[in-house]
């Protein structure tokens, strides 16, 4: 057995594939392989070495999830936690079913699998956390976005998933013509109703975000790339989104109490400004309109003050006003 890298990618790899060998106990490694489009030799080291990690206090041997190859048969083996229901409130129960629910690609229906937990999860329920559930689920729906014309953003997904180089007629914003683009698609990030893929630029050897509703053709190509260890699509999840070509404005935000911790233990490098007394400014980039800034800092209430731009005071101003007005 080969030593594993235990990066996030790996880890995450790995976790995923508990349920599909749980599903088909006794399954062969060239079956394991065949579904999880990965070398045998590659799932047997890395199942072996990062299950080890799989368990909880005081890591005794049943605390582990455990994984087995019987000649060339897979076994995984859950620790003795598992074995009891999982107890969601309702409100924990609805913020599953909603991120489920974004995960799922566009014009497709919720997977299997994950059809089958969010019933187990309200099954475990008792008749009256149940009954909030339902109520609770009603009121909130994740809004879905439909693929775009010659199903974009499905192929992307799939060279995504298969770690294929991509060619891209992008038209940037604040241009009319497009531009061939050779990118490595790293991952994709939905955000307010907008996809954007996270990509390897070839030509400026820089990772940038490309809004897929500017792409106007896509051609998967045959050579495969590698994604770097260092790289976490949830930095960018985390970060404002600059697509390519867009306005870079900047903002100043200052954030007091426990807010200002959170940012700076979140916010992307170079972006802070510790001023003493537990403050801290930030400064963010103004994409387009300010009206997803203005949402952000209403977000944290009285712990986020507007500095700058004007515009931006402004929106936020009249947002509180206007919330005001309406609760009294």
């Amino acid at each position: 057995m080969s030593q594993v890298s235990l990066t996030h990618e790996v880890v995450s790899r790995c976790l995923s594939l508990i349920p599909l060998i749980r599903e088909h106990q006794g399954m062969t490694l060239d079956e394991l392989s065949r579904l999880s489009r990965l070398p045998k030799e590659q799932i047997a080291d890395e199942l072996g070495q990062v299950l080890l990690m799989c368990g909880v206090p005081p890591y005794f041997p049943h605390d582990y999830i455990s994984f087995s190859l019987n000649g060339d048969r897979v076994q995984i083996h859950f620790a003795d936690h598992f074995r009891r229901p999982v107890s969601l409130n309702p409100l924990e129960a609805l913020a599953l079913k909603l991120a489920c629910e974004s995960l799922t690609p566009p014009g497709k229906p919720v997977p299997r699998a994950v059809a089958t937990l969010l019933r187990k999860v309200e099954g475990a329920m008792s008749t009256e956390q149940r009954r909030q559930f339902k109520n609770l689920a009603r009121r909130f729906a994740v809004r879905e976005t439909e693929d775009l014309p010659g199903g974009i953003t499905g192929r992307v997904a799939l060279a995504v998933a298969e770690r294929r180089r991509l060619l891209l007629d992008y038209v940037a914003a604040g241009r009319s013509q497009s531009r061939e683009r050779e990118v490595d698609p790293y991952g994709l990030l939905c955000r307010e109703g907008h996809w954007y893929l996270v990509a390897l630029d070839l030509s400026r050897e820089k990772v940038i975000q490309f809004r897929l509703d500017r792409v106007r053709r896509i051609q998967v190509q045959d050579d495969r790339f590698e994604i770097p260890d260092g790289f976490r699509l949830d930095d960018y999840a985390r970060a404002p989104t600059i697509p390519e070509g867009e306005d870079r404005a900047r903002a100043s935000v200052r954030f007091h109490g426990p807010s200002a911790r959170w940012v700076r233990e979140t916010a992307t490098p170079g972006t802070v400004e510790e001023e003493g007394d537990g403050r801290t400014v930030i400064w963010c980039p103004v994409i387009g309109t300010d009206e997803g800034l203005a949402r952000f800092v209403l977000g944290f209430g009285g712990d986020a003050e507007v500095l700058a731009p004007e515009s931006l005071r402004d929106r936020v101003q009249d947002a509180l006003r206007g919330a005001h007005a309406a609760h009294g």
